[in-house]
């Protein structure tokens, strides 16, 4: 049973890669070295000194780390200042100090930076029960100590710990060191995280439902299912959710709404035909939602499906789609247009429900609501050779 959460930072409890990318970057150009975003990728996971310095090596640089970081993290602190927490960070730790678990971090990264991120998500090393730095270990990820001290720390076996991670240097330090480890999706794919040895992967903390004992985040953790549980999705494989957020009725009458919310705001000068969408990430359970955007030249034209299918990516990356609503003002309410159909193809099962609802029903006067599953509107979609999984 899982008695304990070690927590990594970078990339779990704040989006920090990008910033320390920048900070290093910055510091390198001051002593000449014109680095690139990818030459940092080996290091992602292995600690503030291994990060900077692994890269100067490559350029034939040796760089004392104890002169650099100050200079680093003087960058660091300037460019994280707007950063927030990852999503559903704090509710997660909320939660788990409610239902009695023990709580960890533990980073790879020096105790300078660890108090520069945990000030801007709103948090204090007091928030943990332990906090374990990269300054105190002398072997770094993917080594196993820092989870070892951690768990040992909380007074726990490691296999009593789940490690929650987002690098693959992170994954094999947890495994290594006997915990389980729940990797998110933030800065490696589903597929990386899982060769890596991840016993669940997940699309970030949101994804977790609210839990109030270790009962229940037992019981919540076995319903993920691991890595292997990932379902298809027309041309991706996603692990889903574990349960819905909100029943399935508030769920669609949700979604009619956000669909209907978004139909106002269609930009229709030529036709003055609106339509608004809202599609259900398998993944998360969130709603995302879409309206049909008119060109001058008619074939630009982007419908509502094709607008909200695109925000839901640019939030989550590959998804998968259980629910599409889309309002019209028709009566009947007008199915998506082949063009929506095809791209829905790409990220949907043949069961997703198609929800067709007019002005009517969803402003609650009556009118028409009629459902389809994908298949039915589309029942052979074309997925490319090598993606039909």
């Amino acid at each position: 049973m899982i008695k304990g959460i070690l927590f990594d930072m970078d990339g779990v409890l704040i989006d920090s890669e990008p910033v320390i990318l920048q900070a290093a970057l910055a510091y390198l150009s001051d002593i000449g070295i014109t680095a690139q975003p990818e030459d940092f990728i080996p290091f992602i996971g292995t600690g503030d000194k291994r990060y900077l310095c692994g890269v100067g090596e490559k350029y034939g640089v040796s760089i004392d780390f104890e002169q650099a970081k100050k200079a680093l993290f003087s960058y660091y602190q300037r460019f994280a200042n707007n950063r927030g927490p990852m999503p559903g960070v704090l509710r997660f730790i909320a939660n788990a100090r409610k239902a009695g678990l023990k709580l960890a971090l533990a980073t790879s990264a020096q105790r300078m930076k660890a108090a520069i991120n945990l000030e801007a998500i709103g948090l204090k090393f007091e928030d943990f029960d332990m906090v374990v730095t990269g300054d105190v270990v002398k072997r770094t990820k993917p080594n196993p100590d820092i989870y070892q001290l951690s768990g040992l720390s909380l007074g726990l076996s490691t296999d009593e710990c789940l490690v929650v991670e987002d690098a693959l240097n992170g994954v094999q330090a947890g495994k290594a060191a006997g915990c389980s480890v729940c990797a998110l999706e933030s800065t490696f794919t589903v597929t990386e995280l899982s060769d890596a040895g991840a016993d669940y992967v997940l699309s970030s903390l949101d994804a977790f439902e609210d839990f109030s004992s270790i009962n229940d985040f037992n019981a919540l953790l076995a319903s993920y299912g691991g890595s292997d549980g990932r379902t298809v999705f027309g041309a991706n494989k996603v692990l889903e959710a574990g349960q819905a957020r909100m029943g399935e009725k508030a769920l669609l009458e949700y979604c009619i709404e956000q669909a209907a919310k978004a139909r106002k705001n269609a930009y229709t000068p030529y036709s003055g035909y609106k339509v608004g969408a809202a599609v259900v990430s398998a993944k998360t359970n969130r709603v995302y939602s879409g309206c049909n955007v008119e060109n001058s030249s008619y074939g630009a034209t982007i419908c509502a499906e094709r607008n909200a299918i695109l925000n839901a990516i640019a939030s989550e990356g590959t998804i998968g789609i259980k629910m599409v609503v889309v309002v019209s003002q028709d009566a009947p309410p007008a199915p998506p247009c082949a063009h929506c159909l095809q791209v829905l193809a790409e990220f949907s099962r043949p069961e997703t429900e198609i929800h067709l609802v007019d002005v009517d029903f969803a402003e609650g006067r009556g009118g028409d609501h009629t459902v389809y599953a994908f298949s039915e509107l589309l029942p052979h979609p074309f997925i490319f050779p090598s993606m039909r999984l």
